[in-house]
């Protein structure tokens, strides 16, 4: 006698653009009352999908005999219904669609800000980047080499970098034109900053990071190549009265305005400046990736950026229809070969907007648990959660990287333990899936269990311990059998279990982690009944490898 049913799939995750023709199988079985199971044909059951998250009114995927098929990002709930003896069984699994060209979760994306001209407001004037000259802080020539550091402190993690103010007059600069290099970034033999940028794209590939650029699409400034034609044509935001408006200024002189996304989108001069981007930096094509900054629907308070146009008589182009042309926007870089990611999401869109299965990855993500369970990682990739400390250690936060780099790009203080805090137990926790709350542990697949004990913050797979507060002892999976150990506060003798693929290991290497590569600590250092004895001085990290001698 049947006492349940069971549907599952072969595959969790649908790729819709890396893999042609991707697809899952179902398979639906009876669990009997005395035990035993049994597979039942589909045929013989009512199996339907329905879209669980996502952005817009949308079918995640469709339903093709036994297998499911990708049609738009997002996370959709498939349901199989059977009758037998009388009763009705139901069963149901979820099966997301990624919808991008990158693995996001599997990433260090970081921001590099590159240099801003101009007079600062009194608003600004207070912040760090502005106490010190800042025309140009880092140029073409040097990022390269803040990029090899960071690949030597990440021991190599993939990473993704776009680059903030490397347009002509630098961050907040020239909108809505993309079309004109900071010449003042440019290497010294280069013909043209171009040249330069063209040339940091390529060679940052040596150093395991995707370069890519910070772009804006809401700004608009009056000394902009394109000025004139997006007031001509109506592309520009106005107040009430049908006056153009502006929102805010930055910098003294240098009134900012804003773009009318459906307005630009109807006259194609949206999808005209994404071409002549990538027409003018083909390189971007091989990342796969931009950066929209500041990609709002409405004002934080909720009211339209362009009270006119918003007007009925006027168009009545409302935050919803912003959405709309948005989405165009997103799929439009999609056809073009590009993942977006962006500055935030649900912030300054209509309630619940969070472009789910259209946005790759959110520089600023939301803190909330139950958005974190819903979401997987694969479909919305986070920055940081917590403006002032390093967020749940339950979920992970990566890190930035940018606020580092104004500070001191040489020296870079502070990187390496923000790095092994956030990013690196992130790393490994976003390949799994978040499987349930009990209590204040968060479980995970592949039996991963986060959860405070006795008043410290524990990641642990069994005895196999991740982190314990701030010492941390993480496998990187991009670098086959190597650990990295990290301490805030330093210890002596700490015994580490190694975990369970290390059995076979007798001794280990350590290796100090530096911007300038690993330099050698101890070579074969025994490793009994499977542990380690440790000792780090205070926000150390080492590279752990099996032994094999220097």
């Amino acid at each position: 006698m049947v006492d349940r049913i069971a549907l599952t799939t072969d595959k969790q995750v649908l790729q819709l653009v890396r893999v042609a023709g991707d697809a899952a199988t179902l398979t639906l079985e009876a669990l009997n009352a005395d035990g035993s199971r049994s597979v039942l044909p589909l045929s013989g059951a009512a199996v339907t999908a329905r879209t669980k998250h996502a952005s817009g009114d949308v079918q995640v995927v469709e339903i093709d005999g036994d297998r499911a098929i990708p049609v738009a990002g997002g996370v959709a709930i498939i349901e199989a219904t059977v009758e037998h003896d009388g009763r009705r069984h139901t069963a149901s699994t979820d099966v997301v669609v990624a919808p991008f060209y990158r693995d996001y979760h599997q990433a260090l994306v970081m921001k590099l800000f590159l240099g801003m001209e101009g007079d600062p407001t009194e608003r600004l004037r207070a912040a760090p980047m502005f106490q010190k000259p800042r025309d140009v802080l880092c140029t073409f020539e040097e990022a390269l080499e803040v990029i090899r550091k960071a690949d030597n402190l990440t021991r190599g993690m993939p990473k993704i970098i776009y680059l903030v103010g490397w347009q002509k007059g630098g961050h907040d600069h020239g909108y809505p034109a993309w079309d004109e290099v900071n010449p003042r970034l440019k290497r010294p033999d280069d013909a043209s900053a171009l040249d330069s940028l063209r040339w940091l794209i390529c060679e940052a590939r040596r150093y395991n990071t995707t370069v890519s650029l910070h772009i804006n699409m809401l700004d608009a400034y009056d000394r902009s190549p394109l000025w004139d034609e997006y007031v001509a044509k109506d592309c520009l935001a106005r107040d009430e009265d049908g006056d153009l408006l502006s929102p805010g200024i930055q910098m003294r002189g240098e009134p900012m305005y804003n773009v009318v996304y459906p307005r630009e989108w109807e006259e194609g001069l949206a999808q005209r400046r994404i071409d002549r981007l990538i027409d003018m930096v083909p390189e971007l094509a091989e990342g796969h990736t931009i950066h929209i900054d500041v990609f709002i629907a409405q004002r934080e308070d909720g009211s339209p950026v362009s009270p006119w146009h918003a007007k009925p008589e006027n168009g009545g182009l409302t935050p919803d229809r912003y959405v709309e042309t948005q989405r165009d926007i997103f799929h439009y870089w999609r056809q073009r070969g590009f993942d977006v990611s962006g500055e935030g999401i649900f912030w300054a869109h209509p309630p619940g907007e969070g472009f789910t299965g259209l946005q790759a990855m959110s520089w600023w993500y939301p803190s909330d648990p139950d958005y974190q369970i819903a979401v997987p990682e694969c479909l919305m990739a986070r920055g940081r959660t917590d403006r002032d400390g390093d967020g749940d250690f339950r979920f992970g936060s990566s890190m930035h990287g940018e606020e580092i780099w104004q500070e001191d790009k040489d020296a870079m203080p502070g990187f390496l333990g923000m790095f092994c805090r956030t990013a690196l137990p992130w790393h490994y926790l976003s390949r799994l899936e978040r499987l349930r709350f009990e209590g204040e542990s968060l479980h995970y697949s592949d039996g991963v269990v986060a959860r405070p004990e006795t008043g410290r913050r524990v990641i642990r797979k069994g005895d196999f311990v991740l982190r314990d507060d701030d010492d941390l002892f993480v496998p990187t999976l991009w670098n086959e059998r190597e650990i990295i150990a990290y301490s805030r506060l330093g210890y002596e003798d700490r015994a580490w279990r190694l975990p369970e693929d290390w059995r076979d290991v007798a001794s280990v290497d350590t290796y100090a982690i530096t911007c300038e590569g690993r330099s050698p600590i101890r070579q074969d250092l025994p490793v009994v009944g499977g542990t380690l004895l440790l000792s780090l001085g205070g926000d150390q990290a080492v590279s752990i490898v099996p032994g094999s001698g220097f």
